[in-house]
């Protein structure tokens, strides 16, 4: 392992494992508790005590892929050439998917000269003299995905039994109700909502359609359910009110008739975040499940007045879709493919209800995508003229480089300097060869040293990093900008690399915010 590389402990826990988090606290004792157990490991082991450590974690996550934040961080720090040693409690903790887990161990951490060691396991590659991975370990790692299954199956069969007996165990309740004090995964009305819900029902009884009913809801000045529940939360918009899918999504609820389904989705794999829709007809409901807000004549009279709302026509998709919005409101605009003599085009599904003078309530496509391709070519011939002009930034990049990795090494090995003075100062002390009071004095500013020393160090490796991560951005930056050049036509491919958000104005003036590095 060379000088600069570092050592790195990786610590996992998931909020399915038998020993899962402990609610309130800032992390889980499992955590804790690996976390002393790795650093005692280290500090016994020769070839690794004096070392600098590197923590990365994940606190709640599942070990069935490698799709983890903590993990993910330690992999590019690993890419990176600042890892020499990657330590864990168990193969478990790493990854519990063990044809995965057998890549990176047979394959990947020896290709680039990374150590592994999985404590309680009994593995660790500096014992295998390049061998390939061997058969307990395999077997080892097969065991943990089978166990992770195991996991699975009972933590959702443990949620389907909740449900069957009638336990609401899901996130929020819908408008109108509120999870009990009293009686634990109960649901009660919560009169002050239901109010609103027994009010959107009456209106739509009535024969006001959803836009209609959106539209008094905010001239009355009536909440949403987010106002009411979140009224501190700072990231709502300033103009966020009722819409028409807020309205319909409550008038086609079946909770408030008193029923609650579940078994709606399944994953698609173990630890696999996609999920796959149950047909409605193979949902499971239970009737009577708490006090109903609307009776069934009701319901069914706004259901049939209800124009159908199939959420799975097939539209036609633009690029651009999801990435403009409404200079006037901040809302997103809304596309409409051309419909007879109606050329296609954006507009604002708010300005019905929100009434802002300001709002563009049409664009034409056509034109908004000629526009959005010019101001695309000009920004990528600018920006490839501004990487290629960077010749001087890139050498005076590397020269940086180079003097932080020469500093870092010259604080390193003073750093180990001032340890072993410490260690044979302990030792004077030890054998009686030095009082109490001296030793203690004398200690203690060994110790102020070694952690300003520490403290430069991180200091200069975050520089470090952070200059390697701009000159990397700087790189795929160009690379793009060469493949997308002289681009003819927008595709979506093009609007996803280099467009975070279009907003266009009643003026027809156009801002784009770029999805380059700066």
């Amino acid at each position: 392992m060379t000088e600069r590389r570092k050592t790195a402990i990786y610590l996992r826990i998931s909020t399915e494992d038998p020993a899962a988090v402990c609610r309130g606290r800032e992390e889980s004792t499992s955590i804790s508790h690996q976390r002393m157990f790795l650093l005692e490991y280290i500090r016994k082991d020769k070839e690794l005590a004096g070392s600098e450590v590197l923590e990365f974690c994940d606190d709640g996550f599942t070990g069935t892929n490698m799709e983890r934040p903590g993990m993910q961080e330690m992999l590019k720090a690993v890419r990176q050439d600042r890892i020499g040693c990657i330590l864990v409690k168990d193969f478990s903790r790493f990854s519990r998917n063990y044809i995965e887990a057998g890549r990176y161990l047979s394959q990947v951490f020896p290709a680039m000269g990374v150590e592994f060691i999985a404590v309680n396991d009994g593995y660790d590659s500096r014992r295998q003299d390049g061998k390939t991975l061997g058969f307990d370990t395999a077997f080892q790692t097969l065991v943990y995905a089978l166990y992770s299954k195991d996991i699975s199956i009972k933590v959702k069969t443990s949620f389907e039994s909740k449900c069957a007996a009638g336990e609401y165990v899901f996130g929020q309740v819908p408008l109108g109700y509120e999870k009990s004090r009293e009686v634990k995964n109960a649901v009660i009305i919560n009169e002050r909502e239901a109010e609103i819900v027994r009010s959107i029902f009456a209106m739509a009884v009535d024969g006001m359609s959803s836009a209609q009913i959106a539209k008094r809801l905010f001239e009355e000045k009536v909440p949403t359910a987010t106002q009411m529940r979140f009224p501190d939360r700072s990231a709502l918009k300033e103009n966020h009110t009722w819409s028409s899918t807020m309205v319909r999504h409550i008038l086609g609820n079946r909770f408030y008739l008193g029923e609650m389904s579940y078994g709606k989705t399944v994953r698609r794999s173990v630890g696999s975040k996609g999920k796959i829709a149950v047909p409605e007809d193979d949902w499971k409901v239970i009737t009577g499940h708490h006090e109903p807000l609307v009776t069934p004549e009701v319901f069914a009279r706004v259901a049939l007045a209800a124009p159908g709302h199939s959420t799975k026509r097939k539209r036609e998709k633009h690029p651009l879709t999801g990435k403009v919005y409404c200079g006037g409101c901040g809302y997103s605009l809304n596309y409409k493919p051309q419909n007879g003599k109606i050329p296609r085009h954006f507009w604002c599904r708010r300005h019905s209800i929100l009434q802002i003078p300001d709002c563009c309530t049409y664009f034409n496509a056509a034109i908004l995508e000629e526009m959005v391709l010019t101001l695309l070519n000009q920004e990528l011939m600018r920006r490839g003229d501004q990487l290629r002009q960077r010749r001087d930034v890139e050498r005076f990049q590397r020269e940086v480089l180079e003097r932080l990795a020469r500093k870092s090494r010259e604080q390193r090995k003073e750093y180990l300097d001032v340890q072993r003075e410490r260690d044979a100062l302990y030792e004077r002390y030890a054998v009686g060869r030095m009082d109490a009071r001296e030793y203690r004095s004398r200690a203690d500013g060994l110790a102020g040293r070694m952690e300003g020393l520490s403290s430069k160090i991180q200091a200069a490796e975050r520089e470090h990093s952070r200059i390697e991560e701009e000159a990397d951005r700087d790189k795929q930056d160009l690379k793009q900008i060469i493949r997308y050049s002289h681009l003819e036509a927008l595709t979506q491919d093009a609007v996803d690399v280099f467009i975070r958000r279009v907003e266009v104005y009643k003026d027809k003036r156009v801002e784009i915010e770029w999805n380059f590095s700066e």
